[in-house]
């Protein structure tokens, strides 16, 4: 009986003593008194069909969403931002990552994890005596994801004949970044692209916050499919296939470029108005 005494209390002493992972008991979201399903489950809403015959009009636009704007500022919920809930599925594989907008090459996993980061130089000493006398280390930093503040949304603005409806139909998602090289941070550019339709899944079942109500939160696909975002144009089609700031006039006139971007916003309001008769 002693024996099996001892025994009992050496195991406790064990498990006293045991570093305990407490990271395997962290679940995601938040706790409620109620369990909240409704966004998790939720299915997407497809497109209605549309045929190349019914396409009366299109024009493509690339808008700029940034998140330091007040409209915007959920989409950077520290719960759940949008940038690391991109980011991390990148990182995973669970989403492609596109090399640029036309969407037909794209980043392997380990092309895009090194995608934005930056190798850093640092000297380890190999004499416990001299610490002059080392070796220069080199290792790569990843692209810390909180960095991204902006985002290019690509979309189709296109007249349906058949539904006589003039709507915008969003085609891919950008995050945008500033590389660094060697200390020096060069010019915003996307980090990558992604298709919309590879992510609407996704996006409709995570949670995005609402200041009027926490029992009716939307999803980020509500959130961007509702329009509920602020934003400017940066690019229409055009022959040059140039981008508002890439033409000569608006290279060093950030007010000419925004001025720009209302008179696209104000032509395509003036088309839509011009379709319809009173």
């Amino acid at each position: 009986m002693r024996i099996v005494l001892s025994l009992i209390i050496a195991v406790f002493a064990l498990s006293a003593n045991a570093q305990v992972n407490y990271s395997e008991f962290i679940t995601s979201g938040e706790h409620t008194s109620y369990q909240k399903v409704a966004v998790k489950e939720r299915p997407i809403i497809g497109y209605p069909p549309l045929r190349e015959a019914d396409v009366k009009f299109s024009r493509r636009i690339v808008r700029c969403i940034d998140v330091r704007q007040k409209m915007n500022k959920q989409l950077e919920w520290p719960r759940e931002p949008l940038n690391r809930l991109l980011y991390q599925a990148m990182s995973k594989g669970e989403i492609v990552p596109y090399k640029n907008d036309s969407l037909m090459s794209f980043y392997n996993t380990e092309e895009f994890t090194r995608r934005g980061g930056e190798e850093v130089i640092t000297f380890i000493s190999t004499d416990p005596d001299d610490p002059t006398i080392g070796k220069d280390s080199v290792y790569y930093e990843p692209y810390k994801y909180e960095k991204i503040k902006k985002y290019y949304l690509l979309e189709d603005w296109i007249f349906d004949y058949k539904h006589s409806v003039f709507k915008p139909r969003i085609i891919a998602l950008a995050p945008i970044f500033a590389p660094s090289y060697g200390g020096q941070t060069g010019k915003e550019q996307p980090l990558c692209w992604i298709k919309m339709d590879e992510i609407r899944q996704l996006l409709s079942n995570t949670e995005m916050f609402n200041r009027y109500n926490d029992a009716a939160r939307m999803s980020f696909d509500d959130f961007f499919q509702m329009r509920m975002f602020d934003s400017y144009i940066v690019y229409e089609s055009n022959v040059y296939d140039n981008y508002i700031a890439m033409f000569q006039e608006y290279e060093n006139d950030a007010t000419g470029a925004l001025l720009k971007s209302d008179e696209i916003k104000n032509d395509l309001f003036i088309f839509e108005h011009d379709l319809w008769q009173y």
